[in-house]
């Protein structure tokens, strides 16, 4: 992210950019004339990140992106901030980050830019094992419930209910045979104590740490919406629809980051137009 204390901050940079230094195309160009990268079509240089301090663990990584960038992210701030006066009010990616620090003193709806969604592991799990109930609050087409999203460990919800003592949600999702979790394959690698693991849509094995495996019949559902009440909110996600992140909205900041003049060589420089 952007550091400097070019206009009062005490943010200061823990990183910087640099040409490569082991990087044997890049140091030959460097050394060479504009005209001559040009005519040879030489490739392209590499830059690098480097600390200019010491940076803790979990710390994140700052540099200087130039005052240019600065003063238009400036000028960005001011036009938004107006816009968003008179705008309507949504979501942001910021309000969604404190949905899921403070899961039970927000709205539980679904908005035009978020939703919820629940662990798909887990789902499934309880799913197999009888512990949802068919559920007919929700139209068929009930704001794409039923869309599948296989390429995240999650599966799209809805929160019917809560108890904020013991912390856990009533949620509805949209069931399929075909979203068990397939063989023990492919479960990710973890740590068991006791619980119902997935072999195939028809066969669920009981697993404890003892290193006991016998086999339960699992709940039959077919294609149908479910609710699984008292899942734990942990569980539980607000989630940015697909598309509708702060980073893709109309007006969104644009801006490239500068390369300090100070980098260049000197005979890079005050070229003519012709170069």
């Amino acid at each position: 992210n952007h550091a400097s204390v070019r206009k009062g901050s005490n943010r200061h940079p823990n990183a910087k950019i640099r040409w490569a230094t082991d990087h044997t195309e890049t140091q030959k160009s460097l050394h060479s004339s504009l005209e001559f990268v040009k005519e040879n079509e030489a490739a392209k240089p590499f830059l690098e990140f480097v600390a200019i301090r010491d940076i803790e663990p979990d710390e994140e990584v700052l540099i200087d992106y130039g005052e240019t960038w600065e003063d238009a992210w400036d000028g960005h701030l001011t036009d938004w901030s107006l816009r968003q006066s008179l705008d309507d009010q949504e979501i942001s990616s910021v309000s969604i980050l404190e949905m899921n620090r403070n899961k039970f003193d927000v709205s539980h709806s679904w908005s035009n830019v978020h939703m919820t969604f629940c662990d798909k592991v887990k789902i499934s799990s309880e799913t197999l094992k009888g512990n949802a109930i068919k559920f007919l609050g929700l139209d068929n087409d009930d704001e794409h419930l039923n869309f599948g999203y296989d390429e995240i460990p999650l599966v799209p919800c809805k929160i019917q209910g809560k108890n904020r003592e013991k912390e856990t949600f009533d949620v509805a999702y949209y069931w399929n045979d075909s979203d068990a979790l397939g063989n023990l394959s492919s479960v990710p690698p973890t740590k068991y104590s006791s619980e119902y693991l997935i072999e195939t849509s028809d066969v669920a094995y009981y697993w404890n740490e003892l290193g006991n495996l016998s086999s339960v019949p699992p709940t039959k559902y077919s294609s149908e919406y479910l609710i699984l009440k008292n899942l734990s909110a942990k569980y539980v996600h607000f989630v940015e629809k697909p598309g509708r992140s702060d980073d893709r909205r109309a007006g969104s900041f644009r801006h490239e980051l500068m390369i300090p003049d100070d980098m260049f060589p000197e005979s890079w420089k005050d070229l003519s137009n012709d170069i």
